[in-house]
């Protein structure tokens, strides 16, 4: 805990989070990646200037510090967290656009008595920040936020309802709670008695802007390449073992293929798999793993498991799951702890990035539709990325929207309370839909789930995707490129090969974690249904016609034939029901 009336950082414990005025209070707890020494505890500060907290890791703060170094700062730790406070006082609030990380900060300036809050330029990290006793409180996690008298945690209705309409539980920078923001992702507070005021350090498409094109997609291709292994390179960076989680898919095995690459040995990679032998992927993971000369874990989980953890679960992601996938990872975490294992690279963005979910094949086809040429493309792409007809069938509503016999919600959802959009606008064009899934559709779900996912395990996820200079560069690459060949994320394939996995870069079909959720819902899992049908918390008036929910249950789920789209609709309100009890107990 650092108060400005405290010159020294006293131990945190569990006194209360504030017992008399003051104008700022810090308090952190530290799991050690870099500089595992006392050097780098936080809170730190330069005495009479700065105090700084930060979750997260500045990955260039090598680089950075050598700046600092030639500009006279002299550093007593080896870590980040002192280039990040110094930074700042070398170069104020533009140390944020030159640092390439993932953070959360809070940063009290005692020269102008103002509080800086940050959050990096995706929005890996979480920060969570509410108006409090005439000034205002802050969190990595509103569980924090939950301590603090007098702060009222009250359900957001508005925002139940659009997860009921999207299946998503959160649009960019939404909040399940009244009053509750986050601060935009590449985006900053300033705090003082006189006003909180926002400000932006990164603009996507201004960045998008300044990349140089190629002529050819060979040419594309290996900057990519270039670009993606220096990501991986500095993301390696940690003085605590580093493992990844491994998909039989494109995008984990080309991190695992370039960490194995770049000298790192005794890499361990960890699969998550089910007990259906159709979507268990491991014996694929397993065996590129071996190839590449990795240290491989195989992990799986049974419904029985998944229902003792739900609630727990529930209470780290701080909102409804959307589907059992989340607990595979959940999984793939636990048993990167249980092995030593603090860092994991992980492969969310890449979609995004490079056009590989079906929808933004759409995206890209409807642009082209002047162009036969690129239609097919796009078409071919689609094809290849989705694989037999039976996975579009099953699972493509995932990524093109609530189509075939999925149930319309606005059934039993109350009118009024949700006017946003329910689905990606795909009509402007490949590149605005990639900018918008990684603002407000796809993105902010997979980064919140992964972070409250590992930081639940002490783990620290890395994603190497996200690395601004590699996204920038993807975002400025043509549709043809992209789907070179009628081949989706073409230039990562290309990587890929390159590095020794031609097998799984040009493996047809995308591949999802191997969570058998339907047989769960329908088996085990059917107990709790029946108990949240016949007892609902009572929260759900206030948003649905229960009436209607219950007809669209018993006549229309139960009845029929299993539908991948419905019976991740039914989870979808069973985790509601979770949602409610635990954070919001009857």
């Amino acid at each position: 805990m650092w108060r400005p009336d405290r010159p020294a950082p006293a131990r945190l414990d569990d006194r209360p989070l504030v017992d008399d005025p003051t104008p700022v209070a810090f308090g952190f707890t530290r799991l050690r990646i870099l500089d595992l020494t006392d050097a780098a505890a936080q809170p730190m500060m330069v005495p009479g200037q700065a105090a700084l907290i930060f979750n997260g890791e500045i990955y260039n703060y090598i680089e950075l510090r050598g700046e600092l170094e030639a500009r006279g700062w002299r550093f007593t730790s080896r870590g980040d967290t002192e280039v990040l406070l110094k930074g700042y006082l070398e170069w104020g609030v533009d140390v944020l656009p030159r640092m390439n990380g993932m953070w959360a900060l809070a940063l009290y300036d005692l020269n102008s008595h103002q509080l800086l809050l940050s959050r990096d330029r995706f929005g890996e990290k979480p920060l969570f920040w509410s108006r409090w006793g005439g000034g205002v409180a802050f969190a990595s996690e509103v569980k924090q936020l939950a301590c603090f008298p007098d702060l009222p945690i009250r359900l957001d209705t508005r925002r139940t309802a659009g997860y009921l309409l999207t299946g998503r539980p959160y649009e960019g920078t939404s909040s399940w709670f009244e009053g509750i923001y986050q601060v935009e992702p590449g985006g900053w507070l300033r705090i003082d008695e006189a006003a909180v005021r926002s400000g932006s350090y990164y603009d996507l498409e201004t960045e998008t802007g300044k990349i140089e094109p190629e002529r050819r997609a060979v040419d594309w291709a290996g900057r990519f390449a270039d670009t993606f292994a220096e990501s991986v390179r500095i993301r390696l960076r940690s003085d605590v073992p580093v493992g990844t989680s491994l998909s039989s898919g494109v995008d984990s095995s080309a991190v695992l293929a370039q960490a194995v690459a770049l000298g790192h040995d005794r890499y361990h990679a960890f699969s998550f798999g089910g007990d259906d032998p159709g979507i268990d992927e491991r014996a694929r993971a397993r065996r590129f793993a071996h190839e590449r000369g990795a240290i491989w874990h195989g992990v799986s989980a049974s419904a029985e498991e998944f229902h003792s953890s739900w609630d727990a679960i529930t209470f780290q992601q701080e909102c409804p799951l959307p589907s059992t996938s989340l607990f595979g990872q959940w999984r793939v975490f636990e048993a990167a702890r249980s092995k030593g294992i603090v860092v994991i690279l992980d492969g969310q963005g890449a979609d995004e990035l490079l056009a590989g979910y079906p929808k933004l094949m759409v995206a890209a086809a409807r642009s082209s539709l002047g162009s036969p040429t690129g239609v097919a493309r796009a078409l071919l792409a689609f094809s290849r990325q989705v694989g037999a007809m039976s996975t579009l069938r099953t699972a493509g509503y995932r990524y093109i929207g609530r189509f075939g016999n999925t149930p319309d919600p606005s059934r039993w959802v109350l009118p009024g309370l949700w006017d946003g959009d329910r689905v990606p606008d795909l009509r402007h064009g490949l590149r605005t839909a990639q900018i918008e899934d990684l603002r407000r559709w796809s993105l902010p779900n997979l980064l919140s789930y992964a972070d409250r996912n590992s930081m639940a395990h002490s783990i620290e996820c890395r994603l190497p995707y996200l690395d601004p200079r590699l996204v920038a560069l993807a975002l400025a690459m043509p549709a043809d490129v992209l789907m070179h060949g009628g081949w989706a994320k073409w230039p990562l394939r290309w990587t890929l090969a390159k590095r020794g996995g031609k097998v799984p870069a040009w493996r047809i079909g995308k591949r999802w974690f191997g969570v058998p959720q339907s047989a769960w819902l329908r088996g085990p899992l059917a107990p709790v249904l029946k108990e949240w049908l016949l007892a609902p918390h009572p929260a759900w008036e206030s948003f649905v016609d229960l009436a209607e929910l219950r007809r669209f249950v018993h006549d229309d789920w139960s009845r029929r034939p299993s539908s991948h789209g419905s019976d991740d609709q039914v989870f979808q309100m069973l985790s509601l029901e979770r949602f409610l009890r635990v954070w919001f107990a009857v």
